[in-house]
């Protein structure tokens, strides 16, 4: 016997419901928001000591303890030799039992360390390794679940072994052959792979540490806002960023902008491509185009820079295709070529940036004297797209100060500083 189905009325005139004014707002901003973020160090990686870092074969790639440390009480030297290449340096994560224990590091998005080279000395891509296991077992190079060159351009002491700062991304790390499905929920280790290089060439590390907000040199500690990107701008990390005169949105900022507001740690529509495209192609693959829109965007190769505006037309969510107008340029995955949108009226492209807290900046053209000193963007070394170098007042920096020096730091040299200070910086 079929029953038959019953339609459920209601009765307003029984049940009334009041509907007051209402209003919808297309892409409505709703203020700023503060952004989760997280750093930490894992077990040993704050370089203290020694002798938690094991040699493949001893003397062929050495660590010692460097002696001057650049954070706590000591940081780690690893020496090159010629008998150097295809042996590692690595470090096994452990409690204070001295047990293996594996970390969870789903929720990072980068891994970073103080470096220091010895004087004179240069660095190539493709003469160092680093590397992290995602199983428990030989820590050799050969057992890697991930691994990434440590420089992916030549790195040459800057003068005076001063410090710096090396930010790896850890979606840009190779996955090793048998590894494809291992996730970070248990990292059970890293290390350095010497393939090639100098006999006695050195480099210091001191504070390894996994993040997921970067500015280029170094975690962002500090309040992380995001906020609506002007029309047609486009931002990335480590841009400096200011408000906009004409509306109540960002933008990158020159070194005179008194309106400077903090530094860009991401533009959440930034994706990779996932094929190679050639010049003339207007349908363009990516990894995922849930973020992107109708409008204009910008494409580029993060390994060059260089890159193009491009008009969106169409965006396919399904197969992550996008329709766009002809590109000037190919692109490569293995330049890491990406695609992220531009600014817009509607207000509905934000980015992220650390607004106040503790960042690192690299030293302009002369020294910061003394902790607490007002800092500026330096004059004439400002360029969209790179992050900006920082000058102790004076007639070679912008007039309001951005921060203030945690340290005190020479020429070339990274240091922290406390973002959110305003002032006069002369």
């Amino acid at each position: 016997m079929r029953q038959a189905l019953r339609v459920k009325n209601t009765r307003y005139r029984k049940h009334p419901v009041e509907i007051h004014n209402a209003l919808h707002v297309m892409n409505p901003y709703y203020g700023i928001k503060p952004q989760y973020q997280r750093a930490e160090v894992p077990p040993g990686g704050d370089c203290n000591t020694v002798g938690d870092f094991t040699e493949q074969t001893a003397g062929s790639f050495a660590v010692a303890a460097s002696g001057t440390p650049r954070v706590g009480t000591e940081a780690i030297r690893l020496t090159q030799t010629i008998a150097a290449s295809d042996v590692a340096v690595y470090l096994r994560f452990t409690d204070a039992a001295g047990n293996r224990m594996p970390v969870d590091l789903r929720w990072a998005r980068y891994v970073g360390m103080w470096i220091r080279a010895g004087a004179g000395d240069i660095w190539d891509p493709g003469d160092l390794a680093f590397y992290i296991y995602t199983r428990e077992g030989d820590f050799l190079y050969a057992d890697r679940a991930r691994h990434i060159d440590m420089f992916a351009a030549t790195y040459t002491d800057p003068g005076g072994a001063l410090w710096s700062y090396i930010e790896l991304e850890l979606d840009r790390f190779t996955v090793a052959t048998g590894h494809e499905t291992d996730v970070l929920s248990e990292v059970w280790g890293l290390g350095w792979y010497s393939e090639a290089g100098t006999n006695g060439n050195t480099l210091d590390i001191d504070q390894i540490e996994f993040y997921t907000h970067g500015t280029g040199w170094g975690p962002a500690r500090g309040n992380i806002i995001s906020a609506p990107l002007f029309d047609d701008q486009i931002a990335f990390k480590g841009y400096a960023m200011g408000w906009s005169e004409t509306a109540g949105r960002v933008e990158p900022t020159g070194n005179d902008d008194t309106a400077f507001c903090g530094i860009c740690v991401d533009n959440p529509s930034e994706i990779r491509l996932a094929a190679d495209f050639d010049i003339g192609d207007i349908a363009i693959i990516v990894l995922d185009a849930s973020l992107l829109e109708i409008g204009n965007a910008w494409i580029w190769d993060d390994s060059t820079l260089t890159g193009e505006a491009v008009a969106i037309s169409a965006v396919n969510r399904i197969t992550n295709t996008l329709t766009v107008t002809a590109i000037a340029t190919a692109y490569t995955i293995a330049d890491d070529a990406k695609i992220a949108m531009m600014g817009n009226e509607a207000g509905s492209i934000r980015v992220d940036m650390v607004v106040d807290g503790i960042v690192n900046m690299l030293v302009g053209d002369a020294s910061i004297a003394a902790i607490g000193d007002g800092v500026s963007i330096e004059v004439g070394a400002f360029v969209v797209g790179v992050s900006p170098t920082i000058y102790n007042g004076g007639a070679t920096s912008q007039d309001t100060m951005i921060g203030r020096a945690t340290e005190v730091g020479s020429d070339e040299e990274i240091i922290p500083v406390l973002l959110g200070v305003v002032g006069l910086s002369t």
